[in-house]
């Protein structure tokens, strides 16, 4: 591979990635991020339906810029002759390809996992999907809401037992993209040992149960009727507020509650057997957090943080998301940059969080237009001048500029 570095991991690498919405977007994002050569291919009427979604300009939203900025689009139907041979064409030199399409789609097309890697057996073909491959529900759609219902993260979000609530973010999504990433990465170094690719597949069901079991499953994962039961990590989780503003705060040790509780309001319950351990809190968590709901004294934000940090308790204000950029720590650590792009203007995005030998790398890159590249894409697969042509006229191909 080539120019290959601690910051450019991936260099070399080349990444097909046919996906709608995040999962895949974001995964193959993050490849690009540390070097991948990605092309998207997508449909030429419409594209990746992210594209509309949001605040945008010039047909491009801030929403699928934040998944797939670094990339190359080629725009193509899959359905035609001409798109199954680009696919194959491109396939024959790629590393990894991805896709998001529900079960037996990419057979249908002829662009199943067997057809591709016999043409490639150094291919990784990743196929993620809303519930499985197999099972009732196999076949059926799923987007974000959905998988957050049915894995339990509404019923994990919910303070009323009688209803329950949505993690206002893809957070569903998003965990799939980062478990595909990983996914994809792993089963390249797999291959420098085996020497071939390998079929994987991921469901966003798996993934993101997977994600909630460690703390939203803890008071579920032993069995015995001899254990030792404590509230869920669920439990944990309240902010304090006050009339101008929030306050996280994560309290463990009795020395913290011995300043938490006068600050809330409430002395006279230090040292209370509620309060009296560690073993007593957890066991009791949500008694315990009704102190940081009803707190007594509305002492504002800024004392609150100065005893919290003064005691040495894990602490920080509630930010507001408009104030994101304003916040001098995420200033510090480097974890946004500002660039101009000819279609889209002035953005704000954040860098990648991975700190390769510690130095802070860019991903200051354009997200493409609709089939931006497609020409650039097939000239590279050594089609002729006049077959693209001809492509383009008859809407089997589209291409978009600025």
């Amino acid at each position: 591979m080539k120019n290959i570095s601690s910051s450019q991991p991936l260099k070399g690498i080349k990444v097909i990635e046919l996906s709608n919405m995040i999962t895949c977007s974001l995964a193959a994002m993050t490849m690009a991020s540390q070097g991948a050569d990605v092309i998207k291919i997508e449909p030429p009427i419409g594209g990746d339906k992210m594209r509309p979604l949001g605040t945008q300009k010039n047909g491009v939203s801030g929403f699928f810029h934040n998944c797939n900025r670094g990339k190359r689009s080629l725009a193509i139907d899959l359905k035609s002759e001409a798109g199954v041979n680009a696919v194959k064409d491109l396939v024959s030199n790629a590393d990894v390809l991805m896709h998001n399409y529900r079960p037996g789609v990419m057979e249908k097309l002829n662009l199943g996992s067997e057809n591709l890697r016999a043409l490639n057996p150094n291919l990784i073909f990743i196929a993620v999907s809303g519930f499985g491959t197999e099972g009732p529900m196999a076949d059926l759609p799923a987007f974000d809401h959905v998988i957050q219902g049915f894995a339990g993260f509404t019923d994990l979000q919910s303070s009323d037992e009688n209803s329950f609530d949505y993690i206002k973010t893809f957070i569903c999504d998003k965990v799939t993209a980062y478990t595909v990433c990983q996914a994809a990465t792993a089963a390249l170094l797999a291959r420098t040992n085996t020497k071939v690719g390998q079929h994987i597949d991921i469901s966003m069901l798996h993934a993101c149960l997977s994600f909630m079991w460690p703390d939203g499953m803890m008071h579920r994962t032993l069995k015995d009727q001899d254990k030792f039961e404590m509230s869920p990590g669920s439990d944990y989780f309240q902010t304090i507020n006050y009339s101008d503003g929030g306050v996280a705060v994560a309290a463990l040790t009795d020395e913290h509650y011995e300043v938490v509780l006068p600050m809330l309001g409430y002395p006279e319950l230090v040292g209370t057997p509620l309060f009296a351990s560690i073993a007593s809190r957890m066991t009791n968590m949500k008694e315990v957090m009704k102190t940081h709901k009803e707190p007594r004294k509305d002492i504002g934000v800024e004392k609150a943080i100065e005893i919290l940090t003064a005691a040495d308790i894990p602490c920080s204000p509630c930010t507001r998301r408009d104030e994101i950029e304003t916040v001098e720590q995420i200033k510090a650590i480097g974890a946004l940059e500002t660039y101009v792009t000819q279609a889209m203007g002035e953005l704000t995005v954040t860098t990648p969080p991975i700190l390769f030998e510690g130095k802070s790398t860019s991903h200051a890159e354009p997200s493409p237009l609709l089939g931006e590249h497609s020409k650039e894409i097939l000239q590279e697969l050594g089609w002729d001048s006049s077959k693209i042509s001809k492509l383009i006229d008859s809407g089997e191909v589209s291409v978009s500029s600025i």
